[in-house]
Order: C-alpha cells, then sequence, then structure tokens
C-alpha cells in the first residue's frame, strides 16, 4: 500500500476535516479571537490530525503489505485465510472474515471435486482391469483357431485393446507420482517391446522397421516410455503412405540422450504442426485419412513433461513425421 493509495482512499476525511478546521477558524475570527490563539489552535488540530493519519497508514500498510506477501510465497493460494493473521482495525477485520468464508466455501469445493476425480479415476481403473479379461479370452480364441478370416478381426480386438490402455495411461496420468519407477534401461530394450506389442498391426500395414545404435542407456519409468512410443508408433500406422517404414535411432549429446522416431507417411501440414500436441487436436490430415481422437500425442506431451522429458515433432506434408525425444542425464520428476 502507498501513500498515494492511501491518501486517495482517505481523500473525504482529510476534505472534511480541513473544512471543519476552517469552520472554526471563522468563528473564531469573528468572535474577534487574538491570531496567536488562531494559529496555534490551528497547529494543535493539524498536528494531532496529521499523527491519527500517520498511525492509521503505518498500521494498514504493514498489515497488506504482510499479506500480499504471504499470498505471492504460497503455492495453494486458497490456503491464505488459514496463515494471515486478523488484523487489528475495524475494515480490515470485516475484510478478514469475508475472505475466511470464501475461502472456506472454495475449500469445501475442491475437496468435493478432488474426491469426485478421485473416485471417477478409480472407476476408470477398475473398469479398465475388468475389460481386459473378456479382451484377453478373445485375443486368445482367436489365437488358438487362427484363420485368414481371423485376422481382421484379431487386429480389431488388438485397436481395443490399445485404445482400452490409452484410456488407462489418461486416468494415471494426473498421478504419476504415485505412479512411476525409475530405472535405467536401453533404448534399444523399450523399442523392442512397444514394435513387438504392435507387431500384428506392423504387419498388416506391412511396416519395415529400422534401428540404429539404440544400445545407449537412459533414465525414466520403461512402462511410460513403452506407451509413449506405442502412441507415435499407431500414428505412423494410421498416417502412412503406401510403404510404411519407420527408423528408431539414438544420440548422445550434452546432458542428454536423444530418441529420434521418422516415418515416411503423409506428414503434418505446416499450419498444424504447432498444436499436434494439443488435447483432442487431430488436423487436416487427421480428420482426412484415419478417424483420430487427438489424444495419442496429447499424452505423450504430458507424461514426457511430468517425466521431465522434452518431446518435439517435425514434419512437412507428404514427406513423413520425426519425432523426437530427449531423456535428460538428470531427471526433475513433476508431481
Amino acid at each position: 500500500m502507498s501513500l498515494i493509495q492511501f491518501i486517495k482512499e482517505k481523500q473525504f476525511s482529510v476534505l472534511l476535516n480541513l473544512i471543519a478546521l476552517l469552520i472554526i477558524l471563522m468563528i473564531f475570527y469573528l468572535y474577534g479571537a487574538n491570531v496567536s490563539l488562531i494559529i496555534l489552535v490551528t497547529i494543535i488540530q493539524f498536528f494531532f490530525f496529521l499523527c491519527s493519519m500517520i498511525i492509521e497508514f503505518y498500521r494498514m500498510k504493514k498489515y497488506y503489505d504482510e499479506l500480499m506477501d504471504v499470498f505471492e510465497q504460497l503455492d495453494e493460494k486458497t490456503f491464505i485465510a488459514d496463515i494471515v493473521k486478523e488484523p487489528s482495525f475495524y475494515s480490515g477485520q470485516v475484510f478478514y472474515q469475508v475472505l475466511k468464508g470464501a475461502t472456506k466455501v472454495m475449500n469445501d469445493r475442491i475437496a468435493s471435486l478432488k474426491n469426485a476425480e478421485r473416485e471417477y479415476h478409480d472407476y476408470i481403473e477398475l473398469w479398465v482391469h475388468e475389460i481386459k479379461t473378456p479382451i484377453t479370452a478373445l485375443k486368445l480364441i482367436l489365437t488358438n483357431s487362427r484363420t485368414k478370416e481371423n485376422l481382421p478381426i484379431q487386429a480389431e480386438v488388438s485397436k481395443i485393446e490399445e485404445y482400452v490402455e490409452q484410456a488407462l495411461f489418461y486416468a494415471r496420468s494426473s498421478t504419476l507420482n504415485q505412479d512411476y519407477k525409475i530405472e535405467t534401461f536401453t533404448l534399444e530394450s523399450i523399442v523392442n517391446q512397444a514394435v513387438k506389442s504392435l507387431s500384428l498391426s506392423l504387419i498388416r500395414a506391412n511396416g519395415k522397421i529400422e534401428t540404429n545404435h539404440l544400445d545407449l542407456n537412459v533414465t525414466s519409468d520403461s512402462k511410460w516410455i513403452v506407451f509413449i512410443l506405442k502412441q507415435i508408433i499407431d500414428n505412423s500406422i494410421k498416417y502412412r503412405s503406401e510403404t510404411l517404414k519407420i527408423s528408431f535411432s539414438a544420440r548422445k549429446i550434452e546432458n542428454g540422450t536423444v530418441l529420434k522416431i521418422s516415418d515416411n507417411g503423409i506428414g503434418i501440414i505446416e499450419s498444424d504442426i504447432e498444436r499436434i500436441f494439443n488435447r483432442g487436436f487431430t488436423g487436416t490430415n487427421g480428420r482426412d485419412y484415419a478417424k483420430s481422437t487427438g489424444m495419442g500425442l496429447y499424452l505423450c506431451k504430458t507424461l514426457c513433461e511430468k517425466l521431465g522429458l522434452l518431446i518435439k515433432a517435425e514434419s512437412q506434408d507428404k514427406r513423413g513425421t520425426t519425432i523426437k525425444i530427449f531423456f535428460p542425464d538428470r531427471l526433475n520428476i513433476l508431481n
């Protein structure tokens, strides 16, 4: 709180006091009071008025400055009413009671929403685990009676499984700090896992996989990284050209390792490249070439940020897409 702000707030009080002083002086003058007495009364009245204003200014300034300092330092702003002290001046006390009441209502609503969100996440996870049982049984039946006619059905079942897994990872992405395991592994091992899990889709797409220099170690959560790679491979399959080719390569750079995934698909137009990691964004090619939810790359971006990784896309329309993932040597996991 500045002095100018305080004077603006108290301008009517200052004006009324000046008017009162002038009226008193006029009365003294009309009754023929001594000039020295008039000056003395003026000085005394002005002195005590000025002292009261100075005391009130510093009292209010100290409280509001401390309030703003506490507020700026708080990570959870809704706790402000539980931390600040009740002021000694009445206007501040009214403000404090209103703030405390409003904060309590807001915190109650936040707690209610968090409980609802937690229940929703628990339900999604339970549903996913339950639905996996009939999917696994169906895949087993199709595997045991493998025929040419069953291959398309098996591929569609695999797609269902991928979408179910995507739903599970999306539900867990907001609570990643409760569900990660940091370990060191080779890029080759996680690329092989991702490719193997999508082998049927790759075979149906006549896909060719190329790998180069993947014997480098990185540190992260292998389960989440495999999921990220599967989303990228799935996009390459969806938006493929006539002959699908996906190449994986890695190189060591300063402070980390870069994994590069490139395909020879239909690419991404220049106006879309900045938005492909946005939630629900499918882009021009996504609408024209394949049915897409726009969630795959969004989840990749979200999970990379939470795992302390960087992800970047490069592409040209009709000339393929390259996704780069940077694994730093020192991780910074976000909650």
